[in-house]
C-alpha cells in the first residue's frame, strides 16, 4: 500500500465513523470564542475586587467614626464636669480643689478603661523605649543610668508606649574624677 492508498482509506473511515477533521476556521472561531469568555470573566473578577475595595473603604470608615465618635462623647463628660465647675460660684478654694479631683479621676479611669497606662519610671533603669532623657545628674547613692526625676509622664496603650516620659538620668558622679579633672598615672 502507498501513501495515497492509506490516505484514502483514512478518509473513507472517519466518513463512515462520521469523524472528520476540523476546519481551520472552526477552530480559530473555537479559540476567539474562548478568549471571549476568559476575557469575560476578567472584566467581571475586575470589577467585583473594585467593588470589594470600595465596600472595605467605606466599612473601615465607618468604623473609624465610630470610634471617634466614642471617644469624643466620653471626653465630653470631662469637658462638662470642667464647664460646672467654673460656672459654680467661687465660694472656698477647697470645693474647686475638690472638684478638679473628681474631675482628674473620671478622666484617669476613662484613659484606663481604653487600656492607656503611665509608665513608671523613677527609680528604675533608663530605657530608651520608654523614656527621653532631657538632662544627666550627677547624684550621691545613684548609680549612672537611673532616672532620678520624671519631667512628663510617658504612656503605653497595651503593650505599645504611645508617649515617651521625659526624664532627668543620674550621671557618674564627681567622686568617680568625671568632672573633676583629675588625671590617674
Amino acid at each position: 500500500m502507498n501513501e495515497q492508498e492509506k490516505e484514502t482509506n483514512e478518509a473513507l473511515d472517519q466518513e463512515q465513523t462520521g469523524e472528520t477533521t476540523p476546519e481551520p476556521q472552526d477552530e480559530l472561531a473555537q479559540a476567539r470564542a474562548e478568549a471571549a469568555e476568559w476575557r469575560d470573566k476578567y472584566v467581571r473578577k475586575l470589577a467585583e475586587f473594585d467593588n470589594f475595595r470600595k465596600r472595605s473603604r467605606a466599612e473601615l470608615e465607618g468604623v473609624r467614626e465610630s470610634v471617634t465618635e466614642g471617644v469624643l462623647l466620653n471626653l465630653l463628660t470631662v469637658y462638662d464636669d470642667m464647664n460646672r465647675m467654673l460656672e459654680a460660684p467661687a465660694t472656698d478654694e477647697t470645693n474647686s480643689r475638690r472638684g478638679m479631683e473628681l474631675i482628674q479621676q473620671k478622666f484617669k479611669t476613662f484613659l484606663e478603661n481604653r487600656g492607656i497606662s503611665k509608665l513608671e519610671c523613677r527609680g528604675k533603669e533608663f530605657n530608651p523605649d520608654e523614656h527621653d532623657a532631657i538632662m544627666m545628674q550627677p547624684r550621691a547613692g545613684f548609680p549612672a543610668g537611673v532616672v532620678l526625676e520624671e519631667v512628663t509622664p510617658g504612656y503605653r496603650l497595651g503593650e505599645r508606649v504611645i508617649r515617651h516620659a521625659q526624664v532627668i538620668v543620674s550621671a557618674d558622679s564627681e567622686e568617680n574624677g568625671v568632672e573633676t579633672g583629675e588625671t590617674q598615672a
